[in-house]
């Protein structure tokens, strides 16, 4: 409640600092014009009559302004036959005209004794100076007439909306009228009007307008002086005859009278209003003593307050989501509350004071209402903070446990990887052991063999060399001895050579073992890809002999940046399936190319069984085979492809059934960026 009370305190204070400002003092009078607009015009007061100095009067009359005052004579002698009870003039009769004239209009003045002229008087009040202009009618015309001041008070949007206070002690022209009204014997005033209309004299405040222009019954300057013929009997008869000016079609009326002002009809109707008719409201409003009043600023001030505290109290019990309509439904019920007071009571409540109200007590509830969102989302984002920050930091802990962890699986998994791999170079290698140990035992038998001829040559030279009789024989046949010791010393030389290239072949092929079967490379080295090439073929030389025939089509290569050990590796693997997908004779292509300056590319082409169209997506997927079961490991090719894109290559192939299959490997030259 408290909040409310604060909130409503602060919607207050600002509504009367912005009240006392000319701006706003000018936004509220436009909203009394609205409730004029909105309340409509209503019936004018049955005692006044306006006769209008107007268009169709200058086009009868046929005179140029200003008319003889005798015209003016006649027609008060005319609203006096007709009954008029009191003739007012919103004209000036300062200047004196011809003397016949003037006397025409003053004998009808004293004539008729119910007659009010006026006369101007205003006050210009500045802190320099003050400046009394005062512009009465001939004295002949004062004598035989009451004389009052019309002037009107103009609000600073050029709008008449108040009557305004006497000048000089000379009382309003409104007034006299109507003091002469009550005065005549004529009069037919009920006893409770009098007393009523003799506190209205007193009266100053805002015009209660009837309705726009011609509101009231108007007539012709001309059909007032022939109303015997024009119009219906009985119109002046004891009523307040005004007679002024009322120019509704001249384009610039001004030009003629500077009689015309602005109403809070005059928007809606779109017109100006003749300041006759303003005398005739303010006479109206005095004699129905309905004027509109205003609060004073004590009741006006409580009102706004006790609004703003009930407009607080609400917004802090509504919801956020629904108070914006609340504000539209509090100010259209205000404006509705301001009419209807203003239609039954005449009583002006402050319009725009009180939506200005709705909204700075909506706007301060809104303000409290973000601000303590605002303070409670710093809060929670604080707590959110600390909470996040102690996740984060557990987290932290977890992600780096998990890294460990996986640091570690990764280790073992490059581990079972090697493993896996010199695995696979360990099922290749035995499927090599039996042709290999063929190959070496081939050399080693005839090596072996030729030893022993050697043997035998050697012990035979030696007893030919140690006989006593070699050279000291008679019989004289040293030249045969001697062709039979160079034959067996040539027969020792070609048995020597023969081990040689034996043992050659041996070392050869447990060269090719060593190099295919070590378990990892020592580092990047420039690779001769033939060399490899023939190198593995050597090793598989027992799997193909006598049944495959190799093709070879080699260009030219540079040498390429690889680990010799894992590329040898691959070359196994694709030859050695080459050979295996051929159950019996067949051919394997093998064509190398240098594919630019940075890539090299080796073709290896068989006529075998070839591979289903299905399979050849998933040739390269770990333990996949075609082979029955127990014939191989489905890791070969999955482990080539791999090798491959390590060295930043690629692998490629193409089968079909029954016609062969190729594989295509494409290497870089330089390998670059790359770890083992």
């Amino acid at each position: 409640m408290a909040l409310a009370t604060l909130v409503a305190a602060a919607a207050f204070g600002i509504t009367l600092v912005f009240s006392h400002s000319s701006f706003f003092a000018l936004i509220e009078w436009k909203g009394l014009d609205l409730l004029f607009a909105l309340r409509g015009a209503l019936p004018a007061s049955g005692h006044i009559v306006i006769v209008a100095i107007d268009e169709p009067s200058m086009a009868e009359i046929g005179q140029q302004w200003p008319w003889p005052r005798s015209r003016h004579a006649q027609l008060i002698q005319k609203l006096r036959q007709a009954g008029a009870r009191v003739i007012g003039f919103d004209l000036l009769f300062t200047e004196p005209s011809t003397p016949d004239e003037d006397q025409a209009f003053a004998r009808a003045l004293y004539d008729a004794r119910n007659v009010v002229l006026v006369g101007v008087v205003s006050a210009i009040n500045d802190p320099a100076f003050r400046h009394t202009t005062r512009i009465d009618p001939a004295p002949m015309f004062r004598e035989a007439a009451l004389t009052g001041n019309p002037s009107i008070s103009i609000d600073g949007d050029g709008v008449v909306r108040r009557v305004r206070e006497p000048v000089l002690g000379t009382p309003p022209f409104a007034a006299q009228v109507l003091r002469r009204f009550m005065e005549n014997p004529a009069a037919t005033a009920t006893p409770q009007q009098r007393p009523l209309t003799q506190k209205a004299l007193s009266a100053a405040g805002l015009i209660n307008y009837r309705g726009p222009a011609r509101t009231f019954k108007t007539v012709s300057y001309y059909q007032a002086l022939d109303y015997e013929r024009m119009l219906p009997p009985g119109l002046f008869t004891d009523k307040i005859v005004l007679v002024g000016w009322s120019l509704q079609g001249t384009p610039e009326p001004q030009r003629l009278t500077g009689d015309v002002f602005l109403t809070p009809f005059s928007w809606s109707a779109e017109g100006l209003f003749p300041g006759v008719e303003i005398q005739a409201t303010i006479i109206d409003n005095l004699l129905e003593e309905q004027f509109i009043r205003e609060l004073d600023a004590g009741p006006r001030g409580l009102a706004l307050l006790g609004l703003a505290l009930v407009l607080s109290a609400f917004f802090l019990w509504i919801s956020p989501a629904a108070a914006p309509f609340a504000v539209i439904l509090w100010c259209s019920l205000l404006l509705a509350l301001a009419e209807w007071v203003f239609a039954m009571a005449d009583l002006w409540l402050p319009v725009f004071s009180g939506i200005m109200m709705v909204v700075l007590t909506y706007g301060g509830h809104l303000l409290v209402r973000t601000l303590t969102a605002e303070r409670e989302r710093r809060q929670l984002l604080e707590a959110t903070n600390r909470e996040l920050e102690s996740k984060v930091a557990e987290r932290t802990q977890q992600l780096s446990e998990r890294h460990r962890q996986l640091e570690a699986t990764y280790r073992a998994l490059v581990n079972t990887q090697a493993h896996l791999i010199h695995s696979e170079k360990m099922a290749s290698l035995g499927m090599l052991v039996a042709g290999v140990a063929h190959e070496i035992n081939n050399p080693l038998s005839y090596v072996h063999s030729n030893l022993e001829f050697i043997e035998d040559h050697i012990n035979h030279l030696a007893g030919t060399l140690a006989a006593p009789d070699f050279l000291s024989d008679a019989s004289g046949d040293h030249p045969q001895k001697i062709a039979a010791l160079a034959a067996t010393l040539q027969n020792v030389r070609e048995l020597i050579a023969s081990c040689q290239e034996g043992s050659q072949r041996v070392k050869k092929i447990v060269l090719d073992l060593r190099l295919f079967s070590r378990a990892d490379d020592t580092g990047l080295a420039p690779t001769d890809l033939h060399a490899s090439l023939e190198s593995t073929l050597n090793l598989l030389a027992r799997q193909y002999q006598d049944r495959i025939t190799i093709h070879r089509d080699y260009g030219v290569l540079p040498l390429i940046e690889c680990y010799p050990g894992q590329i040898h590796q691959v070359l196994m693997n694709l030859l050695q399936n080459a050979m295996q997908a051929i159950p019996d004779c067949g051919e394997v292509w093998i064509h190398t190319e240098s594919a630019g300056d940075e890539w090299v590319r080796l073709v290896i082409r068989d006529n075998g069984v070839g591979i289903a169209q299905e399979d050849l997506n998933r040739i390269f997927d770990p333990f996949f085979t075609t082979k029955p079961i127990g014939a191989g490991t489905g890791l070969g090719l999955s482990i080539s492809y791999g090798i491959v894109k390590k060295h930043g290559g690629n692998i490629q192939v193409r089968s079909k059934i029954a016609e062969g299959t190729a594989l295509i490997l494409e290497l870089p030259v330089r390998l670059l960026g790359t770890t083992t």
